[in-house]
């Protein structure tokens, strides 16, 4: 389809070229003693100036496809010396050959009045007009086409690299979250809990939205509040109740979407290093929106004890996908402090 389209461009841009080149030449013929009446006239007009056109057409093309290509491609500048010299003779020779094997016998139209061979004025005339300003033309066109087209490649490719580094990175985030689940639910059956069954019903909901709804790259926000809320509750069925959370959710969730399955790793870190089991220190999330933009916040106390230092592939994972899907749209501020941890985002999506 947009080959065609510039097909098109190309015929129109050809078709005004040629008609301003009639309308300029029959407005100069009204005004020569010798001319034909009516019809006859602007028939003629019409047919030399549709012959002098083709030596524009042939120098751009010819440029564009034989001898761009060898210069600014191949880089065989010989060559390209070479078409280019013929790109001059063929002119000379397709001027030639209108000029006195049609216009002057079929048409009685004599360009040259009567010289046979007016070498000089003739080529200069090929040389200088028509030659250069088209060659060069093509020339250009060639360049700014294969720059455009590289370009848009480069797009493209970009626009691939990203999408699947997006696969990767959620194809990350699910076993890593289900690995430290099971654990949890391990454990759970292990001392033989009454909320095991319970912990295997809240999983099972949040593996349900993970295959079918975190698939996509954006969901609506009332869905990943959601995801969360399961997700506390399980923490809480873990911890046998042991656990102090708190979650503040203001704003119009409706009318937002948020790349699916963002918050989770703050909220598992938090779960992970977090004290959970002080109330006088909760776990503290808190999510508002307005004016086009969402800010999301998780605070806790620190373990202290805790000795996995490592922040797992959680955090890394998402700040690339902030990277990719929030461009110059979010703002993620990390406060580590010797007794809190504090995570702020800031997203833009209007």
């Amino acid at each position: 389809m947009k080959r065609k389209l510039v097909i098109y461009l190309h015929i129109a841009i050809w078709s005004l070229m040629l008609l301003s080149d009639i309308w300029s030449s029959y407005s100069r013929n009204l005004t020569t003693p010798d001319r034909a009446a009516g019809i006859l006239s602007f028939a003629k007009i019409v047919i030399i100036q549709t012959g002098y056109i083709a030596i524009p057409i042939f120098c751009f093309y010819f440029a564009y496809y034989f001898v761009a290509p060898q210069l600014f491609v191949a880089r065989k500048y010989f060559k390209a010396i070479l078409l280019f010299l013929l790109t001059i003779v063929g002119a000379v020779v397709l001027r030639y050959s209108m000029e006195y094997f049609f216009f002057l016998p079929v048409l009685g139209f004599d360009n040259y009045r009567g010289h046979p061979w007016p070498a000089q004025d003739f080529i200069e005339n090929v040389f200088w007009y028509y030659f250069p300003k088209y060659f060069i033309y093509g020339l250009m066109y060639f360049f700014a086409e294969s720059w455009y087209k590289t370009k848009q490649l480069q797009q493209e490719l970009q626009k691939e690299k990203s999408t699947a580094e997006l696969a990767f990175l959620r194809s990350q985030l699910n076993p890593h979250f289900l690995f430290n689940t099971l654990n949890d639910i391990y454990s759970l059956t292990y001392q033989k809990s009454d909320q095991a069954p319970e912990a295997v019903l809240k999983l099972s909901e949040l593996l349900r939205y993970m295959l079918r709804e975190g698939t996509e790259d954006f969901m609506p926000l009332v869905q990943e509040i959601q995801y969360l809320e399961t997700l506390i509750k399980l923490q809480l069925i873990s911890a046998k109740g042991n656990a102090y959370v708190q979650m503040d959710a203001d704003g119009a969730f409706g009318e937002y979407t948020v790349a699916s399955l963002l918050f989770v790793s703050f909220v598992e870190n938090a779960f992970k290093h977090g004290v959970l089991n002080d109330p006088s220190n909760p776990v503290s999330i808190k999510l508002v929106t307005g004016d086009g933009n969402i800010s999301f916040s998780v605070t806790n106390k620190k373990n202290q004890g805790q000795k996995d230092k490592t922040g797992g592939i959680g955090l890394n994972n998402v700040r690339r996908r902030l990277e990719l899907m929030y461009p110059d749209r979010h703002q993620l501020k990390i406060v580590d402090d010797e007794d809190h941890y504090n995570v702020n985002l800031l997203l833009k999506t209007a």
